[in-house]
């Protein structure tokens, strides 16, 4: 164990001398402090992020109706000294759509940041666990060095054999929830009312139920072998207890995940914000109109029906980006879960082993992406 501890400390060492304090520096002092230099790279990725994000389909539906209304009303009442189109309340826009969608909005941000939590609490439980089978000891207080007790005194137990084998069912159990979590979201509307979105919701369910049974009857399962192989060799069972309760852990973010995947928001909720989101512009347009003819430019009414309809649609779309937090690949809030679960946590417990067992030869474990 003195072997041990000797070469760990040699370990960190030679880590910490791997790191440049002068290229730390460059990397601090080459971020920009220019404020006008920053406010021009601000306001054009915030424009980037608009048109390629928050525009969609509903945008170009919403606007189309708004200024065909708009139009027409202008060009059939334009000369019309008795109409007024401008007595509309914008009462039922500000209460009954923008403050649910705002709520929605807060909802689906609550469960990424759950899903985050989870995230951490599964990676730190799956280090200790691998901490623990790798380097725990029993060894007896009253030990000579004449008589070796404990992981010294197992002749046919390899800790590095047995803990590789922890590692990789780790490692294994990360990718195979990566794998689920990354599937296509099957909670939409047109799963629950068209067929063909039934056909591929039924399609996904029976694939993520496959690989959940890989990941509970087959990795999890597998930890708690391992765990009896420790107690079997003389691993005493509050040290065994402990090892349970970051297993049981383990299993409840998997579960916690899991559940954010599968239930979303209410879709009542949502159905409803798509729908007005499109359809109300094209309501206000007598208002639109009015502006343009108080002002007598069918332009600038047109603008307004414009921001307006763009308002409504990107406060929309905020909802439907995040409402499935895991697929970071197409929306800029969502959780790089291949990054957290595969390459992170890979990385983690492969650097952990190169600490417990710096003389063994390197594990060729690479990431997968999903």
């Amino acid at each position: 164990m003195r072997e041990r501890k000797e070469r760990t400390e040699e370990t960190r060492e030679s880590t910490n001398n791997d790191v440049d304090e002068d290229e730390k520096k460059k990397i601090v002092m080459s971020a920009l402090h220019n404020s006008i230099w920053l406010f021009a790279m601000n306001f054009y990725s915030t424009l980037v992020v608009c048109v390629f994000y928050l525009f969609s389909w509903e945008t170009v539906a919403s606007f189309t109706l708004s200024v065909s209304l708009t139009v027409y009303l202008y060009n059939n009442f334009r000369d019309d000294s008795s109409w007024d189109g401008g007595g509309l309340s914008w009462t039922l826009l500000s209460f009954a759509i923008i403050t649910p969608m705002s709520s929605s909005i807060g909802m689906a941000f609550g469960r990424r940041e759950a899903a985050l939590r989870a995230i951490a609490a599964l990676r730190s439980t799956a280090y200790n666990i691998y901490s623990a089978h790798a380097i725990w000891d029993w060894r007896s207080p009253s030990h000579t060095s004449a008589k070796p007790t404990g992981r010294d005194a197992r002749t046919n137990f390899s800790s590095l054999h047995h803990s590789d084998q922890v590692l990789t069912t780790l490692i294994d159990m990360g990718q195979e929830l990566a794998q689920i979590l990354t599937l296509p979201c099957i909670t939409r509307a047109r799963h629950r009312v068209t067929r063909q979105g039934k056909r591929e919701c039924t399609k996904l369910t029976a694939l993520s139920k496959q690989a959940m049974h890989s990941v509970i009857a087959l990795h999890i399962n597998a930890l708690t072998i391992k765990t009896e192989h420790l107690k079997e060799e003389g691993l005493p069972g509050n040290e065994a207890s402990r090892i349970r309760q970051w297993e049981r852990s383990i299993l409840e973010q998997i579960n916690i995940l899991r559940n954010i995947k599968t239930y979303r928001t209410p879709q009542a909720l949502r159905s409803f914000a798509r729908l007005f989101a499109i359809v109300l512009p094209g309501f206000y347009s007598p208002f639109f109109a009015q502006v343009a003819r108080d002002v007598e430019s069918l332009a600038f009414g047109l603008i307004f029906a414009l921001l307006t309809s763009v308002a409504l649609t990107a406060l929309f779309e905020s909802i439907r980006v995040l409402e499935d937090p895991f697929v970071a690949n197409t929306t800029l809030d969502g959780i790089d879960i291949n990054e957290e679960l595969d390459v992170l946590l890979c990385t983690e417990l492969i650097d952990a082993r190169a600490v417990f067992f710096p003389d063994a030869e390197k594990l060729d474990l690479k990431p997968r992406r999903y």
